[in-house]
C-alpha cells in the first residue's frame, strides 16, 4: 500500500478570511516551516500558485482548508496539481483544545494547527472530490433559492407591519398573504388607502376576477373595504414611510417570477 505522504511534494495549510488568507507550507521530507499571507485577489493568488508549480516541478501539493465552498475554494480548484483537503473548523477548535493551546484564536495558531493535521493524519482525510458542473449548479441554485425564500419572508414581515399602522384594510383585502401574486399587483396598483378608496368598483372587481378570485362575498367584502372603511392615520411620515416600505412586496413578486418562486 502507498503512503500518502509520498504522494505530494508539498503541505500548505489555510486559514481563509473574506479578504485576506494565512497560509503555513512545509515541503515533504522536511521540518522548516514557511508562512505568509494572500490577499483575496486572483492577482495575488494566481501568481502564488504559479510558484508552487514551478517550486515543486508540477507535483501534487495537498492544500488543507477550513471550508469546503467558497470564492477561495473554487479558484484553487482551477489547478490541477493542488489536492484540496476540507477541514471542518469544529476539528481544528477541538485539535487546539485537546493539545491545550491557549483556545486564543490567532491565524499563524490556526494554520499550524492545519497544517499538523494535514502533515500527520492525511490518511483520515479525504481529498475534495468535485461534483460536474450540471450538479455544482443546481446545487448553487437550490442554495441560493433558499435564501431568496428567507429574504422574501422577511420583508414580508417588515411590509405587514407597516400595513399594519397605515393602511390595515390591505391586509383584510389580502386575507394576511403578501407573498402572493394579487398581494404584488395590489400593493403596487394601490400603495395607500387614499388610492385604493378612490378606485371605481368596477375597476376594483375587474382587478380581483384578473386575480382568479370570483366569490361574491370577497368581491363584496373588498368592494365595502374602499367604500366604507376609514384610514387609520392621516401622518404623511407614517404613510409615506410605510407605502414605501410595502413596495418592497411588488419588487419581490417581480423577482419571484425571475428566480422562480412560483408565488401564487
Amino acid at each position: 500500500m502507498s503512503d500518502p505522504q509520498n504522494e505530494f511534494a508539498a503541505f500548505v495549510a489555510i486559514d481563509w478570511a473574506d479578504r485576506k488568507h494565512t497560509f503555513s507550507l512545509v515541503a515533504a521530507g522536511q521540518s522548516k516551516k514557511e508562512s505568509g499571507t494572500l490577499e483575496q485577489k486572483p492577482e495575488v493568488i494566481g501568481p502564488w500558485v504559479a510558484g508552487l508549480r514551478e517550486r515543486f516541478g508540477g507535483r501534487p501539493v495537498a492544500v488543507a482548508l477550513e471550508q469546503s465552498r467558497g470564492a477561495l475554494i473554487h479558484g484553487l480548484l482551477a489547478y490541477d496539481f493542488l489536492v484540496l483537503f476540507p477541514i471542518h473548523p469544529t476539528t481544528v477548535a477541538r485539535f487546539r483544545e485537546a493539545f491545550k493551546f491557549s483556545g486564543a484564536k490567532s491565524d499563524p495558531l490556526d494554520t499550524d494547527q492545519i497544517l499538523e493535521i494535514l502533515v500527520k493524519h492525511l490518511d483520515l482525510l479525504k481529498p475534495l472530490q468535485p461534483d460536474t458542473e450540471q450538479t455544482r449548479l443546481l446545487g448553487r441554485l437550490a442554495e441560493d433559492r433558499r435564501k431568496a425564500v428567507n429574504l422574501r419572508t422577511m420583508h414580508a414581515q417588515a411590509a405587514l407591519a407597516a400595513l399594519k399602522e397605515y393602511f390595515p384594510q390591505a391586509i383584510e383585502a389580502l386575507n394576511g398573504n403578501l407573498c402572493s401574486r394579487l398581494a404584488g399587483n395590489f400593493l403596487k396598483k394601490w400603495p395607500t388607502f387614499a388610492a385604493f378608496q378612490q378606485a371605481r368598483p368596477q375597476k376594483l372587481k375587474k382587478f380581483l376576477i384578473g386575480h382568479n378570485i370570483r366569490s361574491p362575498e370577497v368581491i363584496k367584502k373588498v368592494l365595502a373595504l374602499a367604500e366604507q372603511g376609514q384610514p387609520l392615520t392621516s401622518d404623511p411620515a407614517i404613510v409615506e414611510s410605510g407605502w414605501r416600505l410595502a413596495q418592497i412586496v411588488p419588487v419581490y413578486y417581480t423577482a419571484s417570477i425571475d428566480w422562480g418562486l412560483r408565488l401564487k
